[in-house]
């Protein structure tokens, strides 16, 4: 098939794409707020939840650049119907799964933030899986080129 020659997506294709985009963007604006203006952030969490919010290594925080910007840039790849964004959305899986097993269960986020903190990581994790898996099947649809 010719590049310039697609196959049209359904209407709620885009949906998609712009929901992934505006989700990804508000990771990376957590991202930035807890790189930059983490004391901020802490002001609400008891001194055990701080203590262990400062504990958390630096190199998790590359872990968890890598998962937002390969999210935005595999977001914008379903905006642009590019089969690049299937491994983008693979990657920021993999990265928000070293992110959160280690912040919640080997640092201590669990017994730190209790159960309601299991809450958010586990959506990431299934709105990061459920991208891939969009991904995956809009390119066996043969809707990105």
């Amino acid at each position: 098939m010719n590049q310039k020659e697609r196959i049209p997506v359904p209407a709620w294709y885009w949906v998609i794409p712009v929901l992934a985009l505006l989700w990804n963007l508000m990771g990376c604006a957590v991202f930035l707020t807890e790189v930059f203006a983490q004391e901020a952030m802490m002001e609400s969490m008891t001194e055990e939840q701080k203590e262990w919010a400062r504990a958390i290594p630096r190199w998790i925080y590359f872990v968890y650049a890598v998962a937002v910007s390969t999210g935005v840039a595999g977001s914008i790849g379903l905006f642009m119907r590019k089969t690049w964004s299937v491994p983008l959305f693979a990657i920021c899986v993999v990265a928000v799964i070293v992110q959160m097993v280690y912040t919640i269960l080997i640092a201590g986020g669990l017994q730190a933030m209790g159960p309601s903190g299991l809450v958010m990581p586990v959506l990431v994790i299934v709105f990061a899986s459920a991208l891939l898996w969009f991904s995956w099947f809009a390119k066996g649809k043969s809707w990105l080129a």
